[in-house]
């Protein structure tokens, strides 16, 4: 996790902080100075002291780690799931099985023509441009909202596709478009195995309510990279100063 964190903080011209919750604990703090990175224990109840911690005013972003098997569907945990819907700024949660991070070369951005997939998209593009960041667009069309295309099929697909990254992307240097008919849950996945994107970034509206956020449940339950999570009504990082902290809750 220590690693994403690293990855991530570099796109966001940030510094990582670990926090711990709980005794002070050696082992984590030797793992930490090994990495180069301070890190901070704090006391209380688990969520609402990194609630706390990752309210501060210089916290850009916030790296957890799943709970759950490290094969398999693993629904993300309590922790995971209590700070993604209660905080204002950006979230990344990282599976259990993810391998170790470098830098990020590229980006899974699906969209589906709302506002949260617009925030998504605006985040990854503001970072981009610090970066030789290769973003991948993931639009699927349900059945009944499939454009009407006549016997000119290839010309007009790709007509389609070039009005559809100059209309969502108009700022991205480098964005390629991959289109599927369906279930958005169900092929999302597909596309980023296919893809071998390093993050997936989705914007949302913190709704995990029955029926809602089909994507963001299925991306959490069996993403194998991390999943950052950008809150569409909560202020965009990319805006902050440079020198900020991302902060990554260590071992809970």
């Amino acid at each position: 996790m220590l690693s994403v964190a690293g990855a991530l903080a570099r796109l966001y011209a940030a510094t990582v902080q670990a926090v711990h919750v709980g005794e002070e604990n050696q082992r984590l703090a030797a793992t930490a100075l090994e990495a180069g990175i301070p890190l901070r224990t704090v006391t209380g109840p688990t969520v609402d002291a990194l609630v706390r911690a990752a309210g501060a005013e210089d916290v850009v972003a916030v790296v957890i780690a799943a709970r759950g098997a490290s094969t398999g569907k693993r629904p993300a945990g309590s922790t995971a799931l209590a700070l993604i819907t209660s905080l204002d700024k950006p979230v990344a949660v990282v599976p259990p099985d993810a391998p170790a991070m470098g830098a990020i070369e590229s980006v899974l951005v699906p969209l589906d023509g709302t506002a949260p997939s617009a925030v998504a998209l605006q985040e990854i593009v503001a970072l981009a441009s610090n970066a030789e960041l290769q973003i991948v667009a993931a639009h699927v069309h349900h059945g009944r909202s499939l454009p009407a295309f006549s016997d000119h099929l290839p010309h007009e697909v790709r007509a389609w596709s070039e009005e559809f990254i100059a209309r969502n992307c108009p700022s991205a240097q480098a964005v390629t478009l991959e289109l599927r008919v369906g279930e958005p849950h169900e092929h999302v996945l597909d596309i980023l195995r296919r893809s071998g994107c390093d993050l997936v970034a989705l914007g949302w509206t913190q709704d995990l309510a029955r029926g809602r956020a089909a994507v963001v449940r299925r991306m959490l339950a069996e993403s194998p990279v991390p999943v950052l999570l950008t809150p569409a009504d909560g202020r965009s990082a990319a805006v902050l100063a440079a020198g900020q902290t991302a902060a990554a809750p260590a071992d809970v």
